[in-house]
């Protein structure tokens, strides 16, 4: 009896042990488990904006190339030394055409993307547009590789407005930064007439590298071509709005080179002040101081300036010519809205220009070239 007490007893106590065991067991892995709700925490500290950011960068770096331009140089010792440009592109669409800026391959007989998975790809130029600062090339790549970039519209951007760009910058390789429009409307030295008063002014962090590269607002949707940054200065950085490259992008593809019809004229903005100083009849409008022979402008008949009058050593007006005051039933004064809407016109067609002259409005209809004769020239 006391042994099968005893028994029963040693095998309740065995009982109790293993009970024990089990339940430190489960206090073990409670310990090590995540804790889920500390979890649910610090996601909650990752914020709706962060959370875009981070979807966005996770588009743009598939559709991001690194591209690499070289060329062989001659020195003074007639060696040959190769040069390399490096700069940042995007997939355009499943066909494999990549977008840069001009700049990055311009004098270039090579050219390599290298993509966000690390494969170094030959790449064939498509067409470009020095004056635009555009160049499209061509990879062979598999499309489930990479992920196009959608174009958005950069005429609705605004100040202040979230943007993102992401590149290669000094030659690291997926960058992101972030920042805000900060101005529109910029210009820069040497810009061609159509891209005057137009650059994108961002203040996301731009160097050397990041040329070519997409600037995106919070759609994931390009608005701008990221092409330049003040040396020196604090977040300063410029892009081409992606409206121009969306209306030269089908020529480059189709005629290497895009539909920009030259008018044919030079001349002066006219203000109010400069109207005043020169005793002219309009207060606004495009003063016509040269005509290209030849041109568009010489062939439909307006007329350039006689008179010279001398403001400095360099500096002087060219009097009595036409003045274009309206285009199209818009107003117009300053040369590069003249060449701004002759770069979006079409192929073919036709524009109006309402020119004073002589004391009156003359109506001046100008047929366009077809797109095959309208080459990239100045205007």
């Amino acid at each position: 009896m006391v042994r099968t007490a005893r028994g029963r007893t040693l095998r309740a106590s065995t009982g109790w042990q293993r009970a024990g065991f089990f339940v430190c067991v489960l206090q073990l892995l409670a310990l090590l488990a995540p804790d889920r709700t500390h979890g649910q925490e610090r996601r909650a500290l990752v914020t709706e904006e962060e959370r875009n950011t981070v979807a966005l960068y996770a588009k743009a770096r598939r559709a991001a190339v690194h591209v690499n331009a070289s060329k062989r140089v001659v020195t003074k010792f007639e060696e040959i030394t190769p040069q390399s440009g490096v700069g940042t592109g995007f997939f355009l669409d499943p066909a494999g055409h990549v977008l840069t800026n001009y700049h990055v391959i311009e004098d270039s007989n090579q050219v390599e993307v290298i993509s966000d998975a690390g494969q170094h790809l030959p790449a064939r130029l498509v067409g470009t547009a020095p004056a635009l600062d555009f160049a499209v090339l061509k990879v062979d790549l598999a499309e489930d590789a990479y992920q196009p970039l959608p174009f958005g519209d950069s005429q609705g951007l605004v100040i202040g407005q979230k943007v993102i760009a992401v590149g290669h910058p000094l030659a690291l390789h997926g960058t992101l930064t972030i920042g805000i429009v900060s101005a529109l409307g910029r210009t820069l030295p040497n810009l061609s007439a159509e891209l005057q008063d137009e650059l994108i002014q961002t203040d996301a962090a731009v160097s050397p590298g990041n040329s070519g590269g997409p600037l995106i607002n919070s759609h994931g949707e390009v608005v701008g071509i990221v092409a330049a940054f003040i040396q020196g200065a604090q977040n300063v950085a410029f892009a081409i709005p992606i409206d121009f490259a969306k209306r030269s992008i089908p020529a480059l593809l189709t005629m290497g080179h895009p539909y920009r019809p030259a008018l044919g004229v030079g001349g002066s903005e006219i203000t109010s002040p400069v109207a005043d100083l020169f005793g002219l009849p309009v207060r606004e409008g495009f003063l016509v101081e040269e005509v290209a022979y030849g041109s568009l402008a010489h062939t439909a008949g307006i007329r350039a300036g006689s008179r010279v009058v001398t403001l400095g050593p360099q500096k002087g007006v060219v009097l009595g010519g036409d003045i274009i005051v309206v285009l199209n039933e818009q107003k117009v004064g300053a040369l590069h809205e003249i060449a701004k809407f002759l770069l979006f016109a079409h192929p073919g067609g036709s524009v109006t220009f309402s020119v004073y002259r002589e004391g009156r409005i003359n109506p001046i209809r100008i047929t366009l070239p077809p797109m095959q004769m309208a080459i990239d020239s100045a205007q």
